[in-house]
């Protein structure tokens, strides 16, 4: 894990990616880095093997044993000046990037929230098919210069429950 308190986020993903994988019996880290994806089942992944320590909600009733899925991570509270707002998650390439092929594929994302940059401590997991991101993405995607060329962003409070993740309204 990342040593440095205010790591890049790429880092901070990679800890997080390594704390859900270590708290989840039923999924591995992908063997390759470049794939489109974090992790990979090695069981049936449904709600009676997903005991992670923390709340986790379906938007599928299961993942198959061997299914790609990918992790996202964002922060649950971020500075906005005087206030915080809620964390977002950043998906990459709607058309022939990583949420693209995610889509084609019809593959998971394991949406989590995670408490702070230092402790990276793990709020809520969301299990949800890369088909219904693409609707709370629908009107979001921009334009970027990066090999992925679009970006979306998307506020874990659209997904998932407030008073679930954190207490608050």
């Amino acid at each position: 894990m990342s040593t440095e308190p205010f790591a890049q986020p790429k880092a901070i993903g990679m800890d997080v990616e390594t704390l859900v994988v270590d708290a989840i019996d039923v999924i591995e880290a992908a063997a390759d880095a470049d794939d489109h994806f974090d992790a990979v089942t090695t069981g049936l992944f449904e709600p009676s093997t997903a005991a992670a320590g923390v709340p986790v909600r379906w938007s599928t009733p299961l993942v198959e044993a061997g299914s790609p899925l990918e992790i996202k991570a964002c922060i649950r509270k971020r500075s906005k000046g005087s206030t915080t707002a809620h964390g977002s998650w950043c998906f990459k390439g709607r058309e022939t990037g990583q949420h693209g092929w995610l889509l084609d594929h019809a593959e998971t994302y394991l949406l989590v929230v995670y408490e702070s940059d230092a402790t990276k401590e793990v709020a809520a997991i969301a299990v949800v098919p890369a088909s219904i991101v693409d609707e709370h993405l629908r009107g979001r995607w921009y334009d970027v210069d990066r090999s992925e060329e679009t970006c979306a962003q998307l506020r874990w409070s659209e997904v998932l429950d407030p008073e679930v993740v954190g207490g608050e309204r």
